[in-house]
Order: structure tokens, then sequence, then C-alpha cells
């Protein structure tokens, strides 16, 4: 898991200067919040989870009790408008996540790189059969996106999932300009 927050935290310090006001955790947990929350102390942040999805919804809770200010918004991403525009989104470990809520990889890829943002981080395993790296620098260039920055991350210790074992983190930074 060292992975992703290397990532993370590498492309939230890039735009820590930038004027971010409000944001959105798509797919939400721990760890990005924490990043989230340590680079911008006090900007609201509305944590999106899958409706009903209990274990993220009682994570995000226990951060937003120690007074950080964050929003559940329990809301299927893929299937649902997202009408707010935010400076910054991250899609941590959500991608791969789209089949396990029934929908695909290409659509909530799709859904998610035409919300409206200035910013958008996108992190995963290259490992995870549900997700195809390549389609995202293919989606940016479609949309007329720019990639600020890509990185890979080889982790010391693999995390097991029900069907993959996650060795390799794969993050892109995504300016709409």
């Amino acid at each position: 898991m060292e992975g992703h927050r290397i990532i993370l935290n590498d492309f939230l310090d890039l735009i820590k200067g930038e004027d971010i006001t409000s944001i959105l955790d798509a797919g939400s947990g721990r760890t990005s919040l924490s990043a989230i929350a340590n680079s911008f102390p006090g900007t609201p942040v509305d944590a999106a989870v899958y409706p009903g999805d209990m274990r993220k919804i009682n994570s995000i809770k226990e951060i937003a009790d120690r007074g950080e200010n964050i929003s559940v918004i329990e809301k299927d991403i893929c299937k649902d408008t997202v009408i707010k525009a935010y400076d910054l989104i991250t899609a941590h470990l959500l991608l791969g996540e789209a089949a396990k809520f029934g929908n695909s990889f290409e659509a909530l890829l799709e859904k998610v790189i035409t919300m409206k943002y200035k910013y958008l981080i996108k992190i995963d395993y290259l490992e995870d059969p549900a997700v195809n790296e390549n389609d995202i620098p293919k989606m940016c260039e479609k949309h007329g996106l720019t990639v600020v920055r890509k990185l890979f991350v080889t982790n010391k210790e693999p995390q097991v999932w029900k069907d993959f074992t996650g060795v390799h983190n794969f993050g892109y930074l995504i300016k709409r300009l």
C-alpha cells in the first residue's frame, strides 16, 4: 500500500501552490482522505462512496469526527450525474472497483475523466485485471486533457486482493486546460 501513498503525496505536493478550494475524493478512503487533509487543511472535501458501502462510510466518519471538513456523498459515480465542479478530484483505487458494483472500468473512466475539475489524480494497480492503464492517456487525449505527471511504484509488500496481487501502483496527474 505504500506505492499509492507515494504517488498520491507526490502529486499533491506538485499542486499545493494551486488555488484548491473544493475536492472530490471519488471512491473515498482513509489513505486518500488523510493525505488530502494534510495537503489542503480546512478545504472542504466531498467523499464519494458507493451507496451503502459501510466499510468506506465508517472509516470516513472516523476521519470526519477528528474535525476535518469532510462530507460523505453516497453516489454511484458511473450512473449518477455529478454536476458540481471541483478544483481537484482524486480517484484512488476507484476504477478497479467498478466491476464490484456492476459497472465497467471503461464506463467509469469515461465518467471520471469528463467530470468538471482543474486537476484529476488517478491511482490504481497495474496487476488489477479490471483496469487497463493504457486507456487512461488515450482517454485524456480524446478529451483534450494534459497528463502533467505519470508515476509507477513497485511496492515492497504486495497487496493481496480477491482476484489479484497488487505489486505495482501507477498514477496519473491530469490537468484540464
